[in-house]
């Protein structure tokens, strides 16, 4: 056979013996659960200030531990929202992995200053101090479960970013 009609072949039956995607996906893809209220409630946390390059912005970041893990959808990511004094944070993420109860959330500063909720021009100011933090996820029903516990805005120290303070 020539190489011409060699590679056809080969490409024929690597693909034939490939699952796709879709079906890895499928059988490995944990249901999404629910969440109760004893999973929602937050155990302990911190936040502490940061930046990343390449623009250096300051925000604060949340990591709190709950007592349970939180809900997941079909492919994995968490469902669930976070919000510090009422300002609420984007994306929730695991900080040790899937099998973690640990959870991180940024909340972005304009100038020092949380961004303003209610339209006006600025914002409260982002000072150290203790806040409350409230994690909110769907139960069976769709209704919101949340839970809520105060923590400490602090500088950052080591070992904040794999949630070692919290044992993540």
């Amino acid at each position: 056979m020539t190489r011409k009609t060699l590679l056809p072949l080969i490409a024929v039956a690597a693909a034939a013996v490939v699952p796709t995607t879709a079906a890895l996906a499928a059988g490995s893809a944990p249901s999404p659960t629910a969440a109760t209220a004893a999973s929602v409630k937050i155990d302990s946390g911190f936040a502490y200030y940061d930046s990343y390059k390449p623009l250096n912005r300051r925000l604060i970041v949340v990591v709190v531990k709950t007592h349970g893990q939180l809900p997941r959808r079909f492919d994995g990511l968490i469902r669930a929202g976070g919000s510090l004094a009422g300002h609420h944070g984007g994306s929730v993420g695991s900080v040790g992995g899937r099998a973690s109860r640990c959870y991180t959330f940024t909340i972005p500063l304009k100038d020092g200053r949380f961004y303003p909720t209610d339209g006006s021009g600025k914002g409260a100011k982002g000072s150290p101090g203790r806040y409350p933090v409230t994690i909110t996820a769907k139960d069976a029903d769709g209704k919101a479960v949340t839970s809520t516990k105060t923590i400490t805005l602090r500088d950052r120290k080591g070992g904040d970013r794999s949630g070692k303070p919290l044992g993540c």
